[in-house]
C-alpha cells in the first residue's frame, strides 16, 4: 500500500492489494536445485473461491527464484528506453554474495539484487536494494500506467518453519531521460509452512510440466543471458501473442512429447529459445 507521496499534486492512491481479498490463494513453492552455491525455487499459485470451490484457471505457475553465490555479475534494470522497452545492463559484484534472481511467469528476467546474509543474529536475514520495472500486480492487475520504475528494498527474514519478506518501495515516473519519485509504498509478505496436503492440486499441475518443460525453459534463458552486457525487452503483445501465452501454448504441446530424449529435448529448448529471440526488443 502507498504510504507517503513525493510529487508535488499526485494524490496518494489508498488502494490495498491483497490476493485474498476475494478468493484464497496458497502458493507451493519447491526447491528444484540446492547446492552450497545454488538454488533454484519455482513458485506455483493454487486460487480457490472463499467457499473453497475450484476457480478457473486458478493453478498457474507464478514467479521463479534463483540464488547464486559468488557471482561476477548481475542484471542492473535501467528503465524503459524511448520505445518504452524494459532496459537492463551487467554490473561487477564484489565477492561472497548471494545473487537473488526473480523471475516472471515465463521465466523472463523482473530483477536481480546482490547482498551478504547476515547470520550472526537471532534469524538469518538479508537486504539488498534494487530497481525494477513496474510490477504486474500494478499495470495488469490495477491498471496503473502512472509510472514505470520501482525502487525496491527487500529484506527476507527466516524463521524456524516460515520467513517474512518486507518491501519499502518508491515508485517512479521515468519520462525523457528523468527519473521523479512519485510515492513510497510498503508491502509484507509472509511465508508460513503449511502441511503438503493443502497444496496437493498445485503439485498434481506441476508434476509432468516442472522436469519436462519448465527446466528447458530455465535452461533457454540461462543461455539466451549467458555473457550478454545487456538485455532490453518488448512490452508490445498481449495475451496469447505475448510471450507467456506463447510459451505457455507450446507447454501443453510438449509436456505430451518425451522430453526424456535429449535430441526431443533440445528441439524444445531451441522452439522456447525462439519466442524469447522474437519477443526481444528489437526483433
Amino acid at each position: 500500500m502507498e504510504t507517503e507521496t513525493l510529487k508535488p499534486g499526485y494524490v496518494r492512491d489508498n488502494r490495498v492489494y491483497d490476493v485474498n481479498k476475494d478468493k484464497s490463494v496458497k502458493e507451493w513453492i519447491i526447491a528444484t536445485e540446492v547446492s552450497p552455491t545454488r538454488v533454484k525455487l519455482q513458485h506455483v499459485l493454487q486460487g480457490v473461491t472463499l467457499k473453497g470451490e475450484h476457480m478457473p484457471g486458478g493453478i498457474i505457475r507464478h514467479t521463479g527464484e534463483d540464488w547464486a553465490f559468488n557471482a561476477s555479475s548481475r542484471f542492473e534494470y535501467q528503465g524503459p528506453n524511448a520505445k518504452g522497452e524494459d532496459t537492463w545492463k551487467t554490473i561487477q559484484l564484489e565477492p561472497n554474495q548471494w545473487l537473488r534472481r526473480v523471475t516472471s511467469l515465463d521465466d523472463g528476467l523482473r530483477y536481480e539484487c546482490s547482498a551478504a546474509w547476515t547470520t550472526d543474529t537471532e534469524y538469518a536475514s538479508w537486504k539488498c536494494d534494487d530497481m525494477a520495472p513496474i510490477p504486474g500486480r500494478e499495470y495488469r492487475d490495477m491498471k496503473r500506467k502512472d509510472y514505470q520504475d520501482l525502487e525496491r528494498s527487500s529484506k527476507l527474514v527466516v524463521y524456524d518453519t516460515n520467513w517474512l519478506e518486507r518491501e519499502a518501495n518508491t515508485k517512479i515516473v521515468d519520462a525523457d531521460g528523468v527519473k521523479t519519485p512519485l510515492v513510497k509504498e510498503l508491502g509484507k509478505t509472509w511465508y508460513v509452512r503449511l502441511p503438503d496436503a493443502e497444496c496437493k492440486d498445485a503439485q498434481e499441475f506441476a508434476s509432468p510440466r516442472r522436469v519436462a518443460f519448465w527446466d528447458i525453459t530455465r535452461e533457454a534463458w540461462d543461455e539466451e543471458l549467458a555473457g550478454v552486457n545487456a538485455w532490453s525487452d518488448a512490452k508490445a503483445a498481449k495475451g496469447k501473442d505475448s510471450r507467456y501465452g506463447r510459451i505457455a501454448d507450446m507447454e501443453e504441446t510438449w509436456i505430451r512429447k518425451d522430453l526424456s530424449q535429449p535430441a526431443v529435448r533440445a528441439e524444445a529448448r531451441d522452439a522456447v529459445k525462439k519466442v524469447i529471440e522474437e519477443t526481444q526488443a528489437g526483433k
